[in-house]
């Protein structure tokens, strides 16, 4: 009888020692997370407002090296959509007048008529951009947009510059 007593009397004490409320915080916004490694430096973004369609975008600028400009893109929505379209613009900043300049835009639309076995409810776009000059810090401005029964709802994100290098 005793064991049970005590038994009861520690399971009881854990019991509310171990209960702990814990609180929901919503996540609007997330700070960029700068990662330096030796060769490289990514900057990695993610915005979390959760709209009705839209769950979650995400917009990473990358230096692969050799004078490219790494694009990570990608956009999921909380249910199946019928079009996803990824607007991106490509700043560089210009010392001599202290402002970011837009120098590059691009557009990728995805439909289910054009693209019918793709996973329109969570899009990835990854590619290298070539051409620009190096040693120049560049920035990365997205629009993610998605429509689903004539419906549309847009999202933004914006990269801090990160240096690109050969």
């Amino acid at each position: 009888m005793k064991k049970k007593f005590y038994a009861f009397i520690i399971v009881s004490i854990m019991s509310v020692i171990l209960s702990v409320p814990t609180f929901g915080n919503e996540i609007y916004f997330t700070e960029p997370i700068v990662l330096e490694g030796s060769d490289k430096t990514d900057i990695f973004v993610v915005k979390q407002p959760r709209g009705e369609v839209i769950s979650t975008a995400v917009l990473q600028i990358l230096n692969p090296g050799k004078g490219e400009i790494g694009v990570y893109m990608q956009t999921v929505t909380h249910v199946d959509v019928d079009e996803t379209v990824f607007g991106l613009s490509l700043d560089r900043w210009i010392t001599s007048k202290e402002q970011w300049a837009n120098v590059a835009n691009y557009v990728f639309t995805y439909n289910k008529d054009d693209y019918p076995d793709d996973d329109l409810a969570n899009k990835i776009l990854s590619f290298n951009i070539v051409g620009q000059p190096d040693d120049c810090y560049y920035r990365l401005r997205g629009t993610h947009m998605v429509t689903l029964n004539g419906y549309s709802e847009m999202l933004s994100t914006q990269t801090d510059g990160v240096l690109i290098t050969k």
